[in-house]
């Protein structure tokens, strides 16, 4: 916040403390003083700025003390800039000493409007929320620094709602809104993904001219980011006169919060273009867009960049690093990261043991549970759900149960996390009844809840119960979502009524909900295995029309489509589509090539497939007996 200005009262009496005694003179004996005193009180008043800033905030009270055994004026300056040295080190013990003096010394320095806002202030800056509030109701006049602590107490404190009224109110008294509360109510606006408000905010900006400062323009970018409206943040960032770090950095967070992980990377590597220097979250949103790439080559740059910048492993950053390590199964280099971090919070454990599960190391993981436990860190939600979740894969029910009896007794088994987890490891396990028991005893139910459950009935082709328990959610008021459409049609499927499906497709399209990748693909399949190899066809071109890029099991399944004579010309139409799309050398697409042309007897082609694979990546395929039998086939043939 700008410095808060400081006027002198028109009050005659002054409070001059000597020890414990207060005096009071007129104004003439007062300018007297000031006059004979001025170069000792003017040098004590800058000392004390100057170690305020510092942050030698007892040396500046020592200084305090000093002036007042010589008799020295003391005016709400001196406190002011005390409290400021407070509010600097967030020194709330201190802090409460300074005010304590203030109302030591009288109704003048108590009531003085400039120290009623520096109290504010610094209450607020140390996020004492009741004391912040009293004393801003109490303010005889709120200026635009009283109304700047609020607001950015209330965004601190989650309470947006809160924070986005005290700036219509301030506006609504005829005060105009700095460049201090403006990003305030931005911050607000993204919390609520309130666009419109946001909209209005910034409209309100550049009405005043505020569109050039870098703090509201960064707060800009952060909200359209926040709300997912990425071509509004862009254009704002782009034609920002100047960008600092916090601007890079939230237009590489708000494309990494919202799936774009490829342009967050572009943005980072802009920014080293710029010689901007990065910070702490700078490398953190990289590494993580890095991570759900799968680009491991660009986060071992990250890792790099945050070692020659002398970035200390803390929680934030080496968290990072090691989520990215996990996510692309690279187990030693996340326990050397790991094992470097100079702080490990309950974060930093939960990443390592989710790695381990991930790659299917489950001892290892229950090792680092039990170590995690030797250093006195308590589980929490994602350690269980971790737990459960390794339990789930290698149906451990008798580990499984041991994390549901901890749960229980931890007050965790109510959280949606764990009791979704709770719920998948005993369906995992064959245990469904015990599934749905947990199901029933879990209060605050999440849409997770019901989809995990959903799901598991329509895996074991239980359709009935998968409809009971769909009919169900609606009745309750939780509207189904895109899985739990797609667990429905799973049901109809699993059960070989592929009629009920497709309608069940039709319908979920009819209300509204958009189908995905894995809509498609489960029903590519399960058309080519019900005989509706040219429905299965229609569905590939529609996942074209929607957008969606087929995955490696949606193209199989619908070359599988493909291997009659009668439909070959499909099948050359989506090898086509291969080709332009560089899928042809993914061992499973190469495989299903070679398949679909030795069954339509086309021999000759399924050599020339083979001989440009392997001509092309011979070390992919070395070693492949599946693939090598299947073009020995076709030549043999």
């Amino acid at each position: 916040m700008g410095s808060l200005p400081f006027h002198t009262s028109p009050n005659p009496n002054f409070s001059l403390s000597k020890s414990s005694n207060s005096h009071k003179f007129s104004q003439t004996h007062v300018s007297k003083l000031q006059f004979q005193r001025f170069s000792p009180h003017k040098s004590y008043v800058h000392l004390i700025s100057s170690l305020c800033k510092q942050g030698q905030i007892q040396a500046a009270l020592d200084l305090l003390t000093q002036m007042e055994l010589q008799s020295l004026l003391i005016g709400p300056q001196v406190y002011g800039e005390l409290l400021q040295g407070c509010v600097y080190e967030r020194d709330l013990y201190t802090g409460q000493q300074i005010h304590a003096r203030i109302i030591k010394n009288g109704d003048f320095f108590s009531r003085n409007e400039y120290i009623e806002t520096k109290l504010l202030v610094f209450y607020a800056k140390c996020d004492c929320f009741e004391i912040a509030n009293s004393l801003f109701g109490r303010l005889r006049v709120k200026n635009v620094f009283s109304w700047a602590a609020i607001t950015g107490l209330h965004c601190r404190m989650g309470f947006h709602e809160d924070a986005l009224m005290c700036f219509c109110e301030m506006i609504d008294i005829g005060l105009s809104a700095d460049n201090f509360v403006v990003p305030n109510a931005l911050k607000a606006c993204g919390a609520l993904h309130w666009i419109n408000f946001g909209r209005g905010v910034h409209g309100y900006a550049l009405k005043l001219g505020l569109d050039r400062c870098v703090f509201v323009s960064s707060s800009l970018v952060d909200m359209y980011g926040k709300c997912g409206f990425l071509e509004d943040a862009r254009q704002v960032f782009e034609n920002m006169p100047q960008k600092n770090v916090v601007t890079w950095n939230s237009m590489i967070v708000g494309y990494v919060q919202n799936g774009f992980h490829q342009e967050a990377i572009e943005v980072f590597y802009d920014m080293r273009l710029e010689d901007v220097e990065q910070s702490r979250v700078t490398l953190s949103g990289f590494l993580s867009a890095a991570a759900n790439l799968g680009a491991i080559e660009e986060g071992k740059q990250g890792h790099a960049i945050a070692i020659i910048g002398g970035f200390e492993l803390d929680n934030i950053l080496g968290s990072s690093i090691l989520n990215f390590y996990s996510k692309v199964g690279l187990i030693e280099d996340a326990e050397l990261v790991f094992s470097r971090m100079v702080e490990k919070d309950v974060v930093s454990w939960n990443l390592l043991i989710s790695c381990f599960v991930h790659c299917e190391q489950i001892e290892r993981a229950v090792d680092m549970c039990h170590l995690m436990r030797l250093e006195n860190m308590k589980f929490d939600s994602v350690t269980i759900a971790s737990i459960l979740s390794a339990c789930a894969n290698t149906k451990n029910i008798k580990l499984g149960k041991e994390g549901h009896c901890y749960s229980i007794r931890n007050n965790l088994e109510s959280d949606a996390i764990v009791a979704s987890g709770i719920t998948h490891m005993y369906v995992k396990c064959e245990r469904i009844s015990d599934a749905r028991v947990v199901f029933n005893s879990t209060i605050n139910k999440d849409l997770t809840l019901w989809n995990t459950l959903l799901t598991s009935y329509a895996e074991l082709g239980l359709v009935g119960e998968t409809l009971r328990l769909f009919y169900q959610m609606q009745l309750e008021s939780v509207p189904p979502n895109v899985t739990s459409w797609n667990a429905l049609i799973l049901g109809f499927i699993r059960n070989g009524q592929i009629n009920k499906a497709k309608d069940t497709f039709s319908e979920m399209q009819a209300v509204g909900v958009h189908p995905n990748l894995t809509t498609l693909t489960m029903l590519i399949s399960g058309l080519v295995d019900n005989g509706f190899r040219n429905e299965a066809l229609t569905v590939f071109q529609k996942m074209q029309e929607y957008g969606i890029r087929p995955n490696v099991v949606s193209i199989i399944n619908t070359i599988s489509a493909c291997t009659d004579v009668a439909m070959l010309q499909y099948g050359r139409a989506i090898h086509g589509y291969i080709l332009r799309h560089d899928l042809w050398l993914q061992m499973p697409i190469a495989n299903a090539l070679v398949d679909m042309y030795v069954k339509c007897g086309n021999i000759n082609k399924a050599k020339r497939v083979f001989d440009m694979i392997l001509n092309k990546a011979s070390p992919i395929y070395n070693g492949n007996d599946r693939f090598l039998s299947l073009a020995h086939h076709a030549l043999e043939v």
